[in-house]
């Protein structure tokens, strides 16, 4: 091909036919394949087969005998941890896993299947036992659970593929028929689970319980101020753990951080809240002096002993589900979505006091967002955090529900009907904020707007309607109607959504 042909070549290719990809968004996908590799390659390797050696011996001395060979594993063998930074497995955490492993043999025997030895557990073994216990009745958090330290134990045993991971277990439960997700439930929070939504003063209760317990009301404070973890909370090291202007949450079984993810959580922005975190702290220091070991509990009390105390003085001043309907875990939630308002400047999307059109205009400050308050919180993944605050996708749901709510609400009263078609209105809209489907609260408007050719008597057609439509509808206490004429209605704010009112 000649030089002038080339040259025609190209000038016949079309700019806009043809582009070359973006070299920094071809960088960024390789980037991200490769980092995802590595996270499943570090998944499977991290502790694989540490227990073989030991397995062997047991199976040498206990042949034919499956549970003696898991106790002799458990006694002659220091199981390491999965998560967090390189130590041992709690001695807690030992036990669930040798007693899961312990009901394998036997729940599989009840399914007619004989398992003798520990290195005979196959795939077919653990689809039988996830079948089993979906016929139970099981959920899907106490599934996933049981299968989880089914994996944990094989994997150190040198079997990880028995138990596959992630979009692999998706699809083997596919092929073997399980329907596990069916029996799945959403981690996103879509009502608010805060001691106030159900109208209780958390500050009321802990000041009744200050009298008589007044470690556990300590404790419930600082779950409040910083968001702790109740078992961080009841064994934590107030004093240790004052940085000044945070609170370090150590790493460790008894009492540390969860995971053994040792955090430090920041105090407040608001100089008000930032007062009230460092005066808990401060008293929070003076109990702990009194026991020996300088941490959050009663004196002479271990940390079992303590956690069980927390939870039965809980139950005695009504801090339960058929009690006064909060959980201590609510002052956690209630921390978030404090932190939530303080970090993003937006009210948590649980609360859906704005409408969500909002937080996608800002997504990228909320994303930044629940990346620092995971943080805060003890958790890696910033999806967590809406387990406490909700998300944006779901609440779009959310929002779509409570705007047909009111449609109906207004579409099945009659007596309004009447009074539409007296006044010869030729449409009504709902609009504002239960348009937008945000939950309304004391002192909003039901915002409607009313088309008609404009007349003399309209502004006093407006007030009827106005003040007829609370009446009619029977309206929540503190919440109000506001009418106007669709001419006055600010189309960048307003939704028109009609009502079908004719009677």
């Amino acid at each position: 091909m000649r030089k002038n042909d080339h040259m025609e070549a190209e000038q016949s290719i079309d700019d806009d036919d043809f582009e070359l990809p973006n070299p920094k968004e071809v960088n960024r996908q390789i980037s991200a394949e490769l980092a995802a590799r590595r996270r499943a390659a570090t998944k499977l390797r991290r502790n694989t087969g540490v227990l073989t050696k030991v397995a062997a011996r047991a199976e040498d001395r206990f042949a034919g005998n499956f549970q003696r060979q898991v106790i002799y594993i458990f006694e002659n063998a220091e199981l390491p941890a999965g998560t967090g930074r390189k130590r041992a497995m709690s001695e807690t955490t030992q036990t669930e896993h040798k007693e899961a492993l312990m009901r394998v043999q036997k729940e599989l025997k009840k399914e007619r299947v004989l398992l003798r030895n520990l290195n005979e557990v196959s795939r077919k073994h653990a689809g039988i036992l996830v079948k089993r216990w979906l016929a139970a009745g099981q959920s899907y958090g106490t599934i996933k659970n049981k299968v989880s330290k089914l994996r944990v134990i094989l994997t150190l045993l040198g079997k990880p593929q028995v138990v596959p991971r992630d979009g692999e277990f998706k699809d083997w439960l596919e092929e073997n028929g399980i329907a596990l997700e069916k029996q799945r439930k959403s981690k996103i929070a879509l009502e608010p689970k805060t001691w106030t939504v159900k109208g209780v003063d958390p500050i009321a209760v802990m000041a009744q319980m200050r009298g008589e317990h007044g470690e556990v009301a300590m404790c419930l404070e600082m779950m409040f101020a910083f968001g702790l973890r109740a078992r961080e909370a009841t064994h934590m090291a107030p004093i240790i753990g004052d940085l000044g202007d945070s609170l370090f949450v150590r790493d460790g079984s008894v009492g540390g951080a969860k995971g053994g993810k040792a955090r430090t959580i920041p105090f407040s922005d608001d100089p008000a809240i930032r007062v009230w975190q460092r005066d808990a702290l401060e008293r929070a220091k003076v109990l702990a002096r009194k026991h020996r070991q300088m941490c959050l509990s009663v004196p002479g009390k271990d940390y079992v002993q303590m956690k069980n105390h927390f939870y039965y003085v809980c139950r005695k001043y009504g801090v339960t589900g058929d009690g006064l309907g909060v959980l201590p875990h609510g002052l956690r939630h209630m921390y978030a979505h404090r932190r939530h308002m303080e970090l993003t400047g937006r009210p948590a999307p649980v609360v859906a006091t704005i409408p969500m059109a909002q937080y996608r205009a800002d997504a990228e400050r909320l994303k930044e967002g629940a990346a620092r308050l995971s943080l805060e919180m003890g958790h890696v993944r910033p999806s967590i955090t809406a387990a406490y605050n909700g998300s944006v996708h779901s609440q779009s749901k959310e929002e779509a529900a409570r705007t047909q709510a009111w449609i109906d609400r207004f579409e099945s009263c009659e007596g309004l009907k009447v009074l539409v078609k007296s006044l010869d209105f030729r449409g009504v809209y709902l609009s504002g904020k239960a348009a937008q489907g945000v939950r309304l609260q004391s002192g909003d408007s039901i915002r409607l707007l009313v088309d008609k050719e404009k007349s003399p008597q309209m502004a006093f057609e407006i007030e009827v309607l106005q003040r007829s439509v609370a009446g009619l509808i029977k309206l929540e206490e503190g919440l109000r109607v506001e009418v106007v004429h669709a001419a006055q209605a600010e189309e960048r704010r307003d939704i028109f959504l009609e009502l079908n009112l004719q009677a």
